[in-house]
């Protein structure tokens, strides 16, 4: 995404201007290694383990970028990090969580995120949680149908896709599964079927 690339240079720019060298190095390490599991060397598929970490590069980012406005705690078990995961499903969602949730709250709200993943029954589960202005249940239903909405903010890449790869991968019984209530916040579930190990 080019326009999140140049917010994040441009970040950096100011934290060198302003002598924040310690912030600037931290800011250009978290970059890299977003960048680093982006690519992969063209694998699609990764470890759970690898794409957490691409989106807690990401959100460390994004904190700096919204000043630390809002909150990031991930909460996953250690015996799912090995298992296999589509690459970048969660970065989208965490977009999301920020743009159409968390940014909209009054600084006093002290907006939350909050990533976790377990085993359930035989699937993985991997959740994105806000306490955001959240959805009507009309808007829920579309959010995962049409790919033709008009994204306000963030990369448009949205949650169609994210859920159109999983389906492609562990088959249409799995996906993303969304829930959320006006001013209760919004939660989005990532089914994964269990593959082997990455």
């Amino acid at each position: 995404n080019p326009h999140f690339l140049y917010n994040a240079l441009d970040s950096i720019t100011w934290m060198v201007e302003g002598e924040r060298n310690d912030d600037a190095v931290f800011m250009i390490s978290e970059l890299a290694r977003l960048f680093r599991i982006s690519l992969s060397k063209g694998r699609t598929i990764i470890s759970i383990k690898d794409e957490l970490q691409h989106a807690k590069s990401y959100m460390n980012i994004q904190k700096i970028r919204y000043k630390n406005s809002f909150s990031v705690v991930f909460e996953v078990d250690p015996a799912i990090e090995n298992c296999c995961t589509v690459k970048l499903v969660l970065q989208p969602i965490l977009e999301n969580a920020i743009n159409y949730g968390v940014s909209s709250l009054d600084e006093d709200d002290g907006g939350e995120i909050k990533v976790t993943g377990r085993k359930e029954d035989g699937i993985i589960i991997l959740s994105v949680t806000d306490n955001g202005v959240g959805m009507a249940e009309e808007e829920v239903s579309l959010i995962l149908t049409d790919s033709n909405r008009v994204h306000k903010h963030g990369s448009g890449v949205g949650l169609v896709n994210v859920n159109n790869r999983i389906q492609i991968l562990f088959g249409k019984e799995y996906g993303l599964v969304v829930e959320s209530e006006p001013d209760e916040g919004t939660t989005v579930c990532c089914l994964h079927q269990p593959e082997e190990q990455c």
